[in-house]
């Protein structure tokens, strides 16, 4: 039991040290609507409900291979994702990376930030918009440190830990089960063994009673004490009287 304990402590030491960790950072970006698309000194931010649809635009075109793709090969133990960020109600991207250390993940997050005007650039020069219709984008905020992710150890510790507990309550119950098995043998081995292997000291009472079921000639024992008085008739031996 106890070296089974051990095992499992060591072997969860282990995955500890060599489970790998995730470091993770996030940035939002807003798209702004166009010159055009705003009244003249009104606030930009209340026409933001039309951009849902460049936003969607922009998002594929940033998850696709011909962006992602330079990024990634620079940074192969990284990865990032682009989205719609859940939480509001506005045209808002939000970028997220994990990478195997801290310093990748934010220059790869860094990277995707720089990656996303030239990128919608692209796409409005491709529709030949005129500046004055292009959407722009702003960056509301930045992780400037990372975030460790530790799921992935922190399962592997539990998978670890619950085998190696489940094969030492087996293999102690399999270890108890032969032992007592094993003990059951000896006592039925013991039992049958005949009475003549456990020889017992003779007494003098058992040698007396040995004597007692010896022959004797008749009549040498009336259950009355003998008499001193002399034989009427001559004694003859039991044994020649058989002849």
């Amino acid at each position: 039991m106890l070296a089974g304990l051990l095992i499992t402590a060591g072997m969860s030491f282990w995955v500890f040290r060599v489970a790998p960790v995730t470091y993770e950072a996030t940035a939002n970006v807003a798209l702004i609507p166009p010159p055009t698309a705003v009244i003249s000194g009104d606030n930009p931010f209340l026409y933001m409900g039309g951009l849902d649809q460049a936003m969607g635009v922009l998002t594929v075109k940033l998850n696709s291979d011909s962006v992602r793709g330079p990024i990634e090969d620079a940074y192969p133990g990284a990865e990032y994702s682009a989205e719609r960020d859940a939480t509001t109600s506005g045209p808002i991207v939000r970028v997220k990376v994990a990478g195997d250390s801290s310093a990748t993940t934010l220059e790869v997050l860094n990277r995707v930030l720089d990656a996303m005007p030239v990128t919608m650039t692209s796409l409005q020069d491709e529709l030949s918009l005129p500046q004055a219709s292009r959407i722009s984008l702003l960056t509301l905020g930045v992780d400037k440190d990372t975030t460790l992710v530790g799921e992935a150890r922190t399962r592997s510790l539990l998978v670890v830990a619950a085998i190696g507990l489940a094969g030492t309550l087996l293999l102690t119950g399999l270890a108890d089960k032969k032992l007592i098995k094993r003990r059951g043998k000896k006592h039925v081995g013991a039992a049958a063994l005949p009475p003549d292997d456990f020889p017992v000291e003779e007494t003098g009472l058992s040698r007396r009673n040995r004597a007692d079921r010896m022959p004797m000639p008749s009549g040498s024992y009336s259950g009355a004490s003998p008499s001193a008085e002399p034989l009427p008739e001559p004694y003859v031996p039991v044994a020649d009287l058989r002849r």
